[in-house]
């Protein structure tokens, strides 16, 4: 039987964490407190103290989430939906939570679009949605990813937000197993699932990896997810006063901006993790993240990721999770080139190339750099011949 409820001891070890990550690791949390006035008072370190400088030259690039008004109605949920151009994919998702949704009193549900000019996404919405339950907000002009998810944040009234994208979908008993986690954990700031993750034609890729067997807050959670992306957006729901304290989405990340929010929550709160696979995560070649990697704009956004990440952890933490970090994503960078080749997409292939260096800079010299340098040799080799032969 799953223990539903965390013990004392295991809430103890997070807030206080094994005697070692306590001394490490520099939570936000006492940042946040430090500034506000009525908050209670939190002692801060002197790894906290140390950390404060590149904490406050950064806020420009996070959009800052205001409370919303004293009086407005708060629903328990706020299930948010940015689009742009989307296709069918977008009634399925729509159709994924109003199978499963409460009332209007409990469930605030809304799409929210950016600007899409080749599709009447209102006439989506509706033809799900005659009764006019969903909520429908557009921009005038494009605001990018970063601009609609925090305009989708500013919309929410919702005390938990879950922002879905539009060819994702959540499975049943998605948003009560959430709920539950916040009930169980109220001090956590956010909770996340398992995921299946599935391409254009629901074909299954793979299930992401299980955190843990039983739901709880996960231990000694900052330095894995710093160390790489392990939750799908369509996974994740957060209180909204962790968005009101923390801000929102960076406009500088392009692609990582959903990795970079979930390590600072985790630097800020605890994490609750449910084990059942309960989202639906769709990669497929018309998505942005596809055009990202053809663009090649993915790697140097995940290499300012890393930097971004790894400075909530200190000392021999931080060097360690950066190197493990960067040598995960140059064998992704390294997978992708093969793909690309196999395709016969060489102009992507050499984008992806030449932004390689850069990742593996973060790899001492010597051996951990030397076979993926072997490796990158190999593949600039096997470009340069694709590449006369199709000029031949």
């Amino acid at each position: 039987m799953f223990n539903r409820h965390p013990s004392h001891s295991s809430r103890q070890r997070h807030r206080h964490g094994d005697r070692g990550m306590a001394e490490r690791v520099f939570l936000a949390r006492d940042w946040i407190h430090s500034h506000d006035d009525d908050a209670p008072s939190i002692p801060l370190g002197p790894i906290a103290r140390g950390a404060l400088p590149w904490q406050r030259d950064e806020q420009v690039a996070r959009c800052p989430i205001a409370p919303l008004p004293t009086g407005v109605r708060r629903p328990g949920y706020a299930v948010m939906l940015p689009t742009y151009e989307p296709d069918v994919r977008l009634k399925r998702a729509l159709l994924s939570v109003l199978a499963q949704a409460p009332g209007p009193d409990a469930m605030q549900i809304a799409v929210i679009d950016d600007a899409s000019s080749q599709v009447d996404v209102e006439a989506i919405v509706r033809a799900c949605d005659p009764t006019g339950r969903v909520e429908f907000h557009r921009h005038d002009q494009r605001v990018g990813l970063a601009g609609n998810w925090n305009r989708c944040l500013g919309l929410a009234r919702g005390r938990l937000v879950h922002l879905l994208h539009q060819d994702d979908a959540v499975m049943p008993g998605f948003y009560s197993r959430m709920e539950h986690g916040f009930l169980a954990a109220p001090d956590a700031g956010m909770a996340f699932c398992r995921t299946r993750i599935v391409d254009g034609d629901d074909r299954l890729i793979k299930t992401s990896s299980r955190q843990q067997w039983i739901p709880g807050i996960l231990s000694a959670w900052l330095p894995r997810i710093a160390e790489r992306q392990r939750i799908q957006t369509p996974a994740a729901v957060v209180a909204r006063s962790v968005y009101e304290r923390l801000g929102g989405f960076r406009s500088d990340l392009c692609h990582a901006l959903d990795w970079e929010m979930w390590v600072r929550i985790a630097a800020a709160y605890p994490v609750w993790y449910e084990p059942r696979v309960l989202a639906l995560y769709r990669r497929h070649r018309g998505n942005e993240s596809s055009r990202l990697l053809t663009s090649g704009a993915v790697w140097p956004d995940l290499h300012k990721a890393i930097e971004l990440n790894t400075r909530w952890l200190a000392g021999t933490d931080q060097e360690r999770v950066r190197q493990r970090s960067a040598r995960w994503y140059a064998g992704s960078a390294l997978r992708t080139v093969e793909k690309q080749l196999r395709r016969g997409e060489l102009e992507a292939a050499g984008r992806t190339l030449s932004h390689l260096p850069d990742l593996l800079r973060f790899l001492p010299d010597g051996g951990d750099r030397s076979p993926p340098l072997r490796r990158t040799g190999r593949l600039q080799d096997r470009l340069r011949t694709a590449r006369r032969r199709a000029a031949a």
